[in-house]
């Protein structure tokens, strides 16, 4: 955190009162219908890890109604 205009005795540490998160429930993948051909690479040094990708027929989203 940026102190910039603050005076950092005047701050309130809070981070007992955060819990730590959950694991995860699951590892992480691609839902079904996706692959590693769908990732538009950020980097080129560094690859985006080979994940696996559900089976089953390709997730569906409904169509967003026009406003």
């Amino acid at each position: 955190m940026t102190i910039l205009g603050h005076s950092e005795s005047d701050l309130v540490d809070c981070s007992e009162l955060v819990p730590t998160p959950p694991p995860p429930a699951s590892t992480a993948h691609f839902p079904a219908g996706l692959s590693n051909s769908d990732i538009e690479q950020a980097c080129a040094n560094t690859p985006f890890p080979t994940l696996p990708t559900d089976p089953g027929p390709a997730t569906s989203v409904a169509p967003v109604p026009p406003s």
